[in-house]
């Protein structure tokens, strides 16, 4: 990211043997749930806990970029890939309605219908002139949020549910999804500039910035979608792949072998976070 100046802050408990962090001062620091969520809620393995106190990281600016952590950028980007003019934030959702009732209902789906009843009730109250019918899911995508938004909704608008939200320790049918929150919050309240953009849900062309990737238990299918891949004229700008192999699939292995092997193909050397004498 040519114009990228800030920090990166990886929000974990769990510390990855190849990560250096023995540089206190470099632009990479990794963050404890202890650092911004109430010691009463942990410890926490819910990640809507977490992304719900992402705006507590001691020193983070107004405005950053939230990743989930099977994302990677594929090629080169630019700040108005998030921030357009360095300040509007870009939304990016899929084609999907979020009131598709022929969408399987999954924890993360319910997220986003309770988080819209919320918004619902508020735009009563609020009287606002808001299309409701129009919210788009959130797919994993880059999530470029504001900070005093995040405030905003959970220290001053949301404080009851912020806090029902830091108190689930594992995921909830009940919960609302922050991040689904925040950005709808951007599109249908704030006065703030913000821009919607559609993205598809799937690796469906090789001219698509985006590709969402799943694996499941297919070594097969896992096999074919890396060598797509491998043949694109170039990566997608953002990548990402998310593992839902089953733990006694026989060749779970195998695909985590492949996987590998891709992604030594895509980044042959080492980025200075990464311990030299360490492997994957």
């Amino acid at each position: 990211m040519p114009s990228f100046h800030g920090h990166i802050y990886v929000v974990t408990d769990q510390i990855p043997n190849w990560l250096d962090i023995s540089k206190s001062k470099s632009q990479l620091r990794v963050i404890s749930t202890r650092e911004i969520i109430d010691k009463k809620y942990l410890p926490t393995f819910n990640s809507h806990a977490i992304e719900a106190n992402l705006h507590k990281i001691p020193n983070l600016k107004e405005f950053y970029l939230y990743f989930n952590d099977d994302y990677i950028l594929g090629r080169p980007v630019s700040i108005d890939d998030f921030f357009l003019d360095g300040k509007c934030p870009v939304i990016y959702g899929d084609n999907r309605l979020t009131s598709n009732t022929n969408v399987t209902l999954n924890i993360h789906k319910k997220a986003m219908l309770n988080t819209n009843f919320l918004l619902d009730n508020f735009l009563t109250n609020t009287n606002r002139n808001v299309n409701t019918s129009d919210r788009h899911f959130l797919p994993h995508a880059p999530h470029p949020i504001r900070k005093s938004i995040a405030e905003e909704v959970w220290s001053s608008k949301f404080t009851k549910i912020h806090r029902e939200q830091s108190s689930h320790r594992f995921r909830d049918m009940n919960d609302v999804h922050p991040t689904y929150f925040i950005s709808r919050y951007l599109i249908e309240q704030s006065n703030g500039c913000v821009e919607e953009r559609r993205m598809k849900s799937a690796c469906s062309s090789d001219e698509e910035d985006f590709c969402n990737q799943v694996l499941k238990n297919s070594l097969k299918q896992a096999r074919l979608f890396f060598d797509r891949l491998r043949y694109r004229p170039q990566m997608p700008k953002f990548l990402s792949i998310n593992d839902r192999t089953s733990t006694h699939y026989i060749h779970r292995g195998r695909i985590y072998k492949e996987f590998r092997r891709f992604l030594k193909e895509m980044f042959p050397h080492k980025s200075k976070f990464e311990l030299k004498d360490c492997t994957l």
